[in-house]
């Protein structure tokens, strides 16, 4: 170590002196600057020396000079009436007694023609030993308050994008009209929903800022055309609620139709937009209170209404509630339920109808899964009846993923036990096929069930794939890329072009069955089904036709070079064990027949 370096001590730093004083007095300061310059008056009350200071935004809403102002109520005794300082005295005494905070209204002297009134408050200060040493204290309009109120209800019953009502005010008030009725059978009332059709694609075609302004517009208009004591409220993203009061006759709608009516045709009309002309459909549901008691009973109607519009061919127009409808929602909204618990209690079960290549010595060479409901009460269930709901309300998206896991599980075992190359087609919905999440989800199960891409055909209706083709597109050259075969299903009853099909990477199309049934005794259907043929010879697909159920169908596809056939004329969708003894039956004798005539 070395020892002829010299290191210098460290200097002395000096550590500054706080002045405690000085900051006490600075921070006093500071407050005194902040309750100057607030919107509200402050005050304070010292117990033990009888001192009262006043903020200068209270010596300004006492209406008093600010020179000379007492430390004292005095200055407070000397601008309120007498009988509002007598009950201050009282307040300020039970207070200090309790050490509970109090607030009292107020009203000055010698005001303009109109009272003023203040609002006092006050927050007893204790100390260690409960005792109270402080009280302080706000004065403010009471007009601030009323304002504060009023801004509190806004918030709370206003929808804030449009200015009507929001579905909470509507709902409350609803409950209102309802116990009236009770209380008076002659007030008849009427609920009407308006909904914007296809709202959802005004936002995607434009953008959020334009869907905006068009339900500013939707409202605008709705107002003008209701009257004064009518009620409009906004209750779901494009629904809007009307409560029409003072209905003069529960036997004759004209006056509620007229209005209805008016509103209809008033929404329609051209909304001007960026320099454009906006077309918007509403459809309108309408339910008097007649023989409801209750706000549920009147929404379940209205509502109901509105539903069955929208799924039939009047969407657009004006429905008014009848009892079948109601019975048919409430029919809907137990299957839903029931449905629900089907999916949770898996009473669902998939059958297969195989299809066959004529031109292999009638093989099987693939099946379809068709799932069918074995509910524990009523036994099985066509697909006919829950489909659709399940549609409806997204239940497709959780039975699907269900379905397809079956259906993987058991295309795995009859790989397995030598059904080598066996197709299992599963249907997907659009809203399935339409999730962000499909291929990745598809490719876990696929993993969990250890099954072989190339063992599995995905069926999509033609309409899903030319809905959003661009992302149809991507999604299928995924699937398509990780082996898995796609079909387009019940071709011919869509809107697919020729440029469409060009661009989907598909390997089949399945011609629809209403094409098939009078191919051998309607000249048009036979000239559509031979054009089908030639469509898929000529883009290199196979063709499935579906339905098939008598011989001379069978003989006239066979003529125009069709090969692969599902039908009853073959087979009727089979359970698991039939489908097992089925496969024994036409696919080894059948295929080895196949290989020795090659």
């Amino acid at each position: 170590m070395r020892d002829d370096v010299e290191i210098a001590p460290p200097a002395t730093v000096a550590l500054p002196i706080r002045d405690f004083k000085k900051d006490l007095m600075e921070r006093d300061e500071l407050f005194q600057m902040m309750v100057d310059i607030s919107s509200n008056g402050f005050w304070t009350f010292d117990v033990v020396t009888g001192k009262v200071y006043w903020s200068q935004r209270a010596i300004k809403l006492l209406r008093a000079s600010s020179s000379g102002v007492p430390d004292t109520f005095e200055l407070l005794k000397s601008r309120i009436v007498e009988s509002d300082w007598l009950n201050f005295k009282d307040v300020l005494a039970a207070s200090l007694a309790s050490g509970d905070k109090f607030s009292t209204e107020v009203t000055l002297q010698g005001g303009p023609s109109k009272d003023i009134r203040l609002v006092l408050s006050g927050h007893v200060q204790l100390n260690a030993e409960g005792r109270p040493i402080r009280i302080i204290g706000a004065l403010n309009d009471a007009s601030d308050k009323q304002d504060q109120e009023k801004q509190s209800y806004y918030y709370a019953y206003q929808d804030a994008l449009t200015g009507v009502y929001n579905r909470k005010f509507f709902l409350e008030k609803l409950k209102v009209d309802v116990d009236m009725a009770l209380q008076r059978p002659d007030y008849l009332f009427a609920v009407a929903l308006l909904d914007i059709n296809r709202f959802g694609a005004i936002n995607t075609s434009y953008s959020i800022n334009v869907g905006d302004r068009v339900l500013r517009v939707v409202a605008d208009r709705i107002k003008s055309q209701c009257r004064p004591n009518d009620t409009i409220a906004r209750i779901g993203p494009d629904v809007f609620a009307i409560v029409l009061h003072d209905i003069q006759s529960a036997d004759d709608d004209s006056d509620v139709k007229a209005i209805v009516r008016r509103i209809h045709n008033a929404v329609k009309l051209p909304i001007q937009l960026e320099g454009r002309e906006l077309y918007i459909g509403v459809s309108m549901a309408v339910a008097l209170n007649r023989e409801v008691d209750c706000v549920e009973d009147i929404m379940a109607n209205v509502t109901s209404s509105l539903r069955e519009m929208k799924k039939g061919a009047h969407q657009g127009g004006i429905q008014f509630f009848s009892g079948g409808i109601r019975e048919k929602a409430m029919k809907l909204y137990k299957l839903e339920f029931d449905i629900r618990k089907a999916i949770q209690a898996q009473e669902f079960v998939l059958f297969y109808q195989p299809i066959i290549d004529i031109s292999k010595g009638n093989r099987v060479v693939a099946l379809e899964a068709l799932v069918r409901w074995n509910q524990s009460e009523n036994g099985f269930i066509s697909p006919a009846e829950f489909i659709p709901i399940a549609e409806e309300t997204g239940l497709i998206i959780p039975m699907g993923a269900q379905i397809l896991k079956m259906a993987c599980l058991q295309a795995k075992k009859w790989v397995d036990q030598g059904f080598t190359d066996l197709q299992v087609a599963v249907n997907f919905s659009a809203k399935q096929f339409a999730l962000d999440n499909m291929v990745d989800d598809l490719k876990q199960v696929l993993l969990e069930t250890r099954l072989n891409p190339k063992n599995l055909k995905l069926e999509i209706t033609e309409y899903t794939a030319v809905c959003e083709a661009d992302k149809t597109i991507a999604v299928m050259r995924a699937l398509s890329g990780m082996g898995i075969q796609i079909s387009i299903d019940d071709f011919g009853t869509g809107y697919s072009s020729l440029s469409h099909l060009k661009r989907f990477p598909i390997h089949t199309l399945k011609m629809d069955k209403s094409f098939v049934d009078h191919v051998v005794d309607d000249e048009e259907d036979a000239s559509f089904a031979r054009m089908v043929i030639g469509l898929a010879k000529s883009l290199n697909l196979d063709l499935i036709a579906e339905g098939v159920e008598t011989e001379a169908q069978l003989e006239f596809l066979r003529s125009e070079g069709c090969r692969l056939i599902q039908g009853f004329y073959f087979s009727k969708p089979l359970s698991v064990n039939e489908t097992q003894e089925y496969l024994t039956q036409h696919y080894y004798a059948k295929k080895k027949a196949a290989e020795v005539l090659a």
